[in-house]
């Protein structure tokens, strides 16, 4: 074996080492950049989802107390009938404007007059009256998504649809429910949830 060999040997030794520790080094480096990176984007995330949130309006549904005793009271001896409207107070308690409002009556067998309202500032109140009677039972039915949530269809549901800023779809839903003879609303006890449009 001549210098020239032996040099070459070295050398190619050297190079392998050399090409070892770049590699090394590049995977670890990698390996951080990727946790780097999956830290920028889970930040963003949050970011993006606490902008989302502190535009998100918040609608409660407020009903009067004599809607309620109307609920609440079932005499024995007579059934009350179910009033042709009755009147609901919408606030936003949120801290986004809710715009392209809708609220109305809402059973999964029947369609009724809807209620609309193009924007709601927060903290701002709509008074509305909600009709109970039936427009068409052919049309469309109005939030098909609330069959899945609402577990007693009658007496019936207030539902109120908005979309915030984001062009998201929110439903606030406040049940009254009738268990055989009786007939109740917990105020208070109401749910906001989101849906998906198809367009």
């Amino acid at each position: 074996m001549t210098a020239s060999d032996v040099i070459q040997i070295v050398v190619m030794g050297l190079l392998v080492v050399v090409t070892g520790v770049y590699a090394w080094r590049t995977h670890i480096m990698s390996k951080a950049t990727k946790v780097q990176a999956d830290a920028s984007v889970k930040m963003a995330e949050a970011t993006s989802e606490q902008l989302l949130s502190e535009a998100r309006p918040y609608l409660l549904i407020r009903l009067e107390d004599e809607v309620i005793d109307l609920f609440t009271i079932v005499s024995d001896a007579k059934r009350h009938e179910m009033p042709n409207e009755f009147k609901v107070t919408i606030r936003n308690v949120g801290k986004g404007p809710a715009i392209n409002i809708i609220a109305a009556f809402w059973r999964s067998d029947d369609v009724s007059p809807t209620q609309p309202k193009s924007y709601l500032a927060p903290q701002e109140e709509w008074h509305t009256t909600i009709s109970t009677l039936s427009v068409n039972i052919a049309e469309e039915m109005w939030l098909p998504e609330l069959s899945q949530m609402v577990k007693y269809d009658f007496p019936g549901t207030v539902a109120v649809e908005y979309h915030d800023i984001h062009h998201r779809t929110w439903v606030t839903y406040l049940c009254l429910e009738r268990f055989d003879e009786e007939a109740y609303v917990v105020e208070g006890e109401q749910n906001i949830v989101e849906v998906s449009k198809n367009d």
